[in-house]
């Protein structure tokens, strides 16, 4: 038997946060049921890096007199 390969990671990027004090009991009452705290910061990322995209896409170059 051969060398196997390992499946690909699905998060390879890794970081440690720190949070002030209260955000993450903040963060476990708004968790739905079945939901992750991982999964609900990822999801806050991307929106907010979305967010802040919008305007850069959105805006026209000015034009000079």
């Amino acid at each position: 038997m051969g060398p196997r390969m390992g499946r690909k990671k699905r998060w390879p990027e890794r970081v440690g946060a720190k949070f002030a004090c209260g955000t993450l009991a903040r963060i476990a009452a708004v968790l739905g049921e079945e939901e992750e705290r991982t999964a609900f910061i990822r999801q806050a990322v991307e929106r907010e890096i979305e967010r802040r995209q919008m305007p850069a896409r959105g805006r026209k170059p000015r034009r000079r007199p």
